[in-house]
């Protein structure tokens, strides 16, 4: 029976045939290759494929499917994933790109953090996105579970500032030449991926477990001043009303920009020197939580859910610097200045307004984050007893307990500590 359930498993996770039809017309062939291209573990919002084609030399591309099991499709957004994806390479990407070109930035100065994109399509049930291997251009995943260095952080907080400050520069320029709606509106009236599921009764009490999960993480005796401090934050509302507010757009005008989204480990993929090791460059990939929101949502959600304590206690707010120094040059490069449209005091007060969206991404993402590939639950099950309301500690188990909760426990101390919450 297990085997059998495999093997459909196995079966709905391959492209049905409206979307080979669309892979044959862009290799002009039907002879390429299907490997997976993540290890188990390494993406949970969707199944990722290698393409193989023997041509002058091998040809590589990425493909992106959405899960075919309508369960599983609804419990990890898949449809609203994909559609939101498919616009950010459809349009975002390819709008900035040609704002920067048109400000004369050179090739180097641009945001150009992220893959190439051949082709996508948003119907339903043949969403699909196929990339550029970025493999091919030496850009590897880090293991999670070896610390990211400053050299690491710095690059992310280099892309960010570079997407970010062109967010706020085409904001300006849109609006001074009344381009706004024909530019902008389309990402700045997203709704947030988890404002759709705010009515999801299931997933709420699944966020609610995260909750206990994260008090689980302290000692009670020892960490008594941080237990109250917990409690009386989560006192405040249920996961969704502390959680959405900090991810909306709106409330943090003038300062909103239009945010990657999904800031956790395996989003990130480095280019290292072969000698050295050490990173040089780095590419974000999965677009499928773009928002618009606050820049500092994913700069906490990327420091808490990415790096240590023992990091965060050294290059915390150093790192906020370089990322606000980089803003600043990036802004100047497009003709803008971060005085105007991004003063340090506002941003002093977004990280102190948005910081704990930190924490509660980090609730989220943190049980996944400490799990290695061995240890990963079977996605189908998870999703079954979500949608049927049972309790499930998710992605919580012997494997990862220990970690989760040491990781865990450290976010909620730094996040009292700086006062987020």
């Amino acid at each position: 029976m297990a085997q059998q359930q495999e093997k459909q498993e196995q079966q709905e996770d391959l492209p049905n045939a409206s979307v080979r039809q669309t892979l044959e017309q862009l290799l002009g062939c039907k002879d390429y290759g299907l490997e997976l291209a993540c290890a188990k573990g390494d993406n949970y919002l969707g199944i990722v494929w290698r393409i193989h084609q023997e041509v002058e030399g091998q040809r590589s591309l990425i493909l992106k499917l959405p899960p075919q099991n309508t369960v599983r499709r609804k419990q990890f957004f898949a449809r609203p994933c994909f559609t939101r994806e498919s616009l950010a390479y459809e349009e975002f990407l390819p709008l900035i790109q040609r704002f920067q070109a048109d400000q004369k930035l050179s090739k180097t100065e641009r945001f150009r953090q992220h893959a190439r994109c051949l082709v996508t399509r948003q119907d339903e049930p043949n969403e699909c996105i196929v990339l550029e291997d970025l493999c091919r251009r030496h850009y590897q995943l880090h293991d999670r579970f070896t610390d990211l260095t400053p050299a690491h952080v710095s690059l992310v907080m280099g892309a960010y500032a570079k997407l970010h400050a062109t967010s706020l520069a085409l904001k300006a320029k849109c609006k001074s030449q009344q381009q706004q709606q024909r530019l902008l509106l389309p990402f700045q009236t997203l709704v947030d991926i988890f404002e759709q599921r705010r009515n999801d009764a299931a997933l709420g009490a699944y966020f609610e477990q995260l909750k206990q999960n994260a008090l689980d993480a302290l000692h009670q005796q020892q960490d008594a001043h941080y237990v109250q401090r917990l409690q009386a934050y989560f006192g405040r509302g249920s996961y969704f009303e502390l959680l959405l507010p900090l991810l909306s757009g709106m409330n943090c005008e003038p300062y909103a920009v239009v945010c990657h989204g999904d800031s956790w480990n395996n989003n990130f993929l480095y280019k290292c020197d072969v000698a050295t090791k050490q990173p040089l460059d780095v590419c974000l990939i999965d677009w499928q939580l773009m928002r618009y929101a606050s820049p500092i949502t994913d700069l906490v959600y990327f420091l808490f859910s990415c790096t240590t304590r023992q990091f965060r206690q050294q290059h915390f707010r150093p790192m906020l610097q370089l990322y606000y120094k980089e803003l600043g040059q990036q802004l100047a490069r497009l003709g803008e200045t971060a005085a105007t449209l991004f003063p340090f005091d506002a941003f002093e007060q977004q990280l102190r307004e948005k910081g704990a969206v930190g924490l509660l991404l980090a609730m989220m993402v943190l049980p996944i984050v400490t799990m290695r590939g061995e240890d990963v639950p079977d996605l189908q099950v998870i999703s079954d007893l979500v949608e049927g309301g049972a309790s499930t500690s998710g992605f919580l188990g012997v494997g990862n307990e220990s970690l989760y909760k040491q990781r865990m426990r450290d976010v909620i101390l730094d996040c009292v500590d700086y006062e987020y919450i």
